[in-house]
């Protein structure tokens, strides 16, 4: 109950306290209620739906409190909610068989593919493990749902020919920022769009961005990046601190669906096929692991927990694969 009680408190700080002061506070709590013994005053049974709403709405707030953008929450919520509307159970009720059929008709009657299954799959597995964790069920039904088999494509990176018929297509600086930037730091398209003028370092050719959870790392400029967005940063007369922003006035904060078309319009004009913001990241991955450059390093660059990851954006050619051969197996 003191597990709960603290919950609830923590919860409600959550609007008015950093993320410090959260933990501080949860630490605090734990020492003051030691030496207490907490129980809850019982007025009315609560109706299992209502519990389930409640376990819900903790669950979006506990994950929001770690750092999940509203973007990924938005995209939880309704699948979550579907899964419980269709089983029509409590929590502690929904078992390992009750979540499979749900997968099953919904695949067959929504045609999904295997990749939108798992997707499905990993949010069910965050809500069932959190809910375990904090002990609103007994045991976690996701364990024995295993991660459907997924065919690999090959998602290849743009070619050096690629690069520099895009490169020619750039007929204004801030597209050519834009398009050095990408390849060079290999980053999102949305922290792309979030930096500031302020987390530009342009002495030591360093720019500061927020990736996904908010965290933060820095990414490296090469000299043609610089050099294209010194230009284009030299050659604006608006007031705005974003790094880049719309050609026309009032000059606003350049959206992720502006540098999306963007770059799509780049890729015509070019005429190279498939040109989109992430094939930039994975071609800086690739360029990066092709030159020499340290996987753990180019997992910082492009700022994965994880190393697989890392390896899935970057495709390592033969012939470089052929010439390590030839270094160290000869």
């Amino acid at each position: 109950m003191k597990e709960t009680l603290c919950r609830e408190i923590i919860i409600k700080a959550h609007t008015y306290l950093n993320q410090e002061q959260i933990e501080k506070l949860r630490l605090d709590l734990a020492i003051v209620l030691n030496d207490f013994s907490v129980t809850q005053e019982e007025h009315a049974l609560a109706l299992p739906m209502d519990i389930n709403e409640k376990a819900i709405k903790m669950f979006f707030v506990a994950k929001k409190i770690e750092g999940l953008s509203e973007k990924t929450l938005a995209f939880y919520m309704p699948e979550i909610r579907q899964l419980i509307e269709f089983i029509k159970k409590p929590l502690d009720s929904i078992s390992t068989d009750d979540i499979r059929y749900y997968l099953a008709v919904t695949q067959q009657h929504q045609g999904y593919t295997n990749v939108t299954l798992d997707n499905k799959r990993r949010i069910f597995s965050s809500f069932f493990g959190w809910l375990t964790s904090e002990e609103y069920i007994p045991k976690n039904p996701m364990l024995k749902i295993k991660k459907p088999k997924i065919e690999k494509y090959i998602k290849n990176p743009f070619s050096e020919d690629d690069i520099e018929k895009l490169r020619f297509a750039c007929d204004v600086d801030r597209d050519k920022a834009i398009f050095e930037v990408l390849l060079s730091t290999g980053m999102r398209v949305g922290e792309l769009t979030g930096c500031d003028r302020d987390d530009l370092n342009m002495i030591a050719s360093e720019l500061k961005v927020y990736g996904k959870g908010k965290k933060e790392r820095v990414t490296y400029l090469n000299p043609k990046a610089k050099f294209y967005l010194k230009k284009y940063l030299d050659s604006r007369t608006d007031d705005n601190n974003a790094l880049f922003v719309s050609i026309l006035k009032p000059h606003s904060r350049l959206q992720i669906s502006g540098a999306e078309i963007l770059v799509r319009k780049l890729g015509k004009t070019a005429g190279v096929k498939d040109v989109h913001p992430h094939r930039f990241r994975r071609t800086a991955a690739t360029l990066a692991l092709g030159r020499g450059m340290p996987v753990e390093q180019v997992q910082q660059m492009l700022g994965h927990e994880q190393i697989d990851t890392t390896l899935r954006y970057a495709i390592v050619s033969r012939k470089n694969v052929k010439a390590s051969h030839e270094k160290y197996l000869y």
